[in-house]
């Protein structure tokens, strides 16, 4: 069993690259995220290179695109529900007066001072400088998984807390 060497490594770039890059294209359906995905995984395979043998680097290659590929997808589903949610308080209606908007993005401004502070800073971390969790998990020296819930939470406290304000607004 062999780790990898540079030349063993740079064999599996040329070799596997390609493949790679379709197959998190099927996931992802966006040629920049999967270029991203793949300077991760290939970063991925560096670091652990002495971990990796030639015997598993296939195995660990395709492993980590996929990983990489699904947290790229919830992410995006999150951040979907979160513009969502977002034009559902502004109400983009043509008819509404700009300071009516305001008001709401205001309110909704609002409602994110209100979170737990360190709930309020992952989501600031994740939507408004579109860090990654894994990123935003290192630096607050949390699991991805604890970075999941805080953005559930606070995406439920949001919508709870600015759904009650707008209803009272509209009586």
């Amino acid at each position: 069993m062999s780790h990898l060497t540079t030349d063993l490594f740079n064999s599996l770039y040329r070799k596997h690259y390609e493949q790679l890059f379709y197959y998190a294209y099927g996931f992802t359906d966006d040629a920049e995220v999967c270029r991203d995905i793949l300077a991760d995984v290939f970063e991925s395979l560096w670091t652990h290179r002495k971990k990796i043998t030639q015997e598993t680097a296939h195995s660990y290659l395709y492993q980590c695109v996929r990983n990489k590929c699904i947290d790229y997808v919830r992410r995006q589903q999150l951040n979907r529900q979160y513009e969502s949610f977002i034009k559902g308080t502004a109400d983009t209606d043509t008819d509404m007066e700009p300071d009516a908007t305001e008001e709401r993005m205001q309110t909704v401004q609002e409602c994110i001072d209100l979170l737990p502070p360190k709930t309020k800073l992952v989501l600031e971390e994740c939507y408004f400088h579109n860090k990654k969790y894994k990123e935003v998990a290192t630096a607050l020296d949390i699991s991805t998984n604890a970075i999941k819930k805080h953005i559930v939470k606070a995406l439920s406290v949001l919508r709870e807390r600015c759904r009650g304000t707008t209803d009272e607004e509209n009586s």
